[in-house]
């Protein structure tokens, strides 16, 4: 269970991700910098992550896909080690998606955020894997995860979204605002509750002409930023 929305700046863009999981998981380990120029907090369980940033400003954020039926004496890697693996290198992520075999991934939903996007590049790629191909899937300023409920989630997360969202002029405090809301309770909300599962963390990618990484560890109350001159991918 997760949600992450984005608006596009002059010169790059802003990612806001909100990350779901079972109280009893162990908590992540803050973001810092890992060997191929990326930055990205790192899960302990599977020892991969769910939202990383390159140092030439390439963004990759991924969803688990509870919908998808699938066979899971079939998985043998851990979806969080794909980031790590895509921006170990310049190549972009959807040209080594196209050119691995996922046959050993359990579903995910990915969203690529290149490294030159801005408002007059807004080329965004969203892509699922069922297990059995991988689908272009429709871009949305928005997008959420749930293992209950799916519909009913998405759609109050999206009737929140607007309450919080002038998408006409787009700016950092409303979609911080969104995502640290507590204004819609339980599991409907983005900043989700409930008995077994919570919003664990909170992150704000920034990416222009330098990069930053801002996060919130909800268990912790830790909060840890750390940035970087944005090179050229070339």
């Amino acid at each position: 269970m997760c949600t992450l929305s984005y608006f596009l700046t002059d010169d790059g863009y802003e990612l806001f991700f909100n990350r779901d999981e079972q109280k009893t998981r162990e908590m992540a380990i803050a973001p810092s910098k890992h060997t191929g120029n990326a930055i990205y907090p790192i899960d302990p369980q599977g020892g991969g992550t769910w939202l990383g940033v390159s140092h030439w400003g390439q963004t990759l954020a991924l969803l688990n896909d509870y919908q998808s039926v699938f066979d899971i004496t079939a998985v043998k890697h851990s979806r969080g080690l794909l980031i790590p693996h895509l921006l170990s290198n310049k190549t972009p992520a959807l040209s080594q998606l196209q050119n691995m075999d996922l046959s050993g991934y359990a579903p995910f939903k990915l969203c690529i955020f290149p490294d030159k996007l801005s408002l007059n590049n807004s080329h965004i790629v969203f892509v699922r894997w069922d297990t059995k191909q991988l689908i272009d899937c429709q871009v949305e300023s928005l997008a959420t995860s749930s293992g209950v409920e799916l519909e009913t989630v998405t759609q109050k997360r999206k009737q929140q979204f607007k309450q919080f969202i002038d998408l006409r002029y787009p700016a950092s405090e409303q979609f911080l605002a969104f995502h640290y809301s507590k204004a819609e309770q339980g599991q409907y909300g983005v900043n989700m509750q409930r008995e077994d599962a919570m919003t664990v963390s909170i992150s704000h990618i920034k990416v222009g002409n330098t990069i930053r990484f801002n996060y919130f560890d909800k268990q912790s109350q830790l909060i840890s930023s750390i940035s970087c001159l944005k090179v050229a991918a070339a």
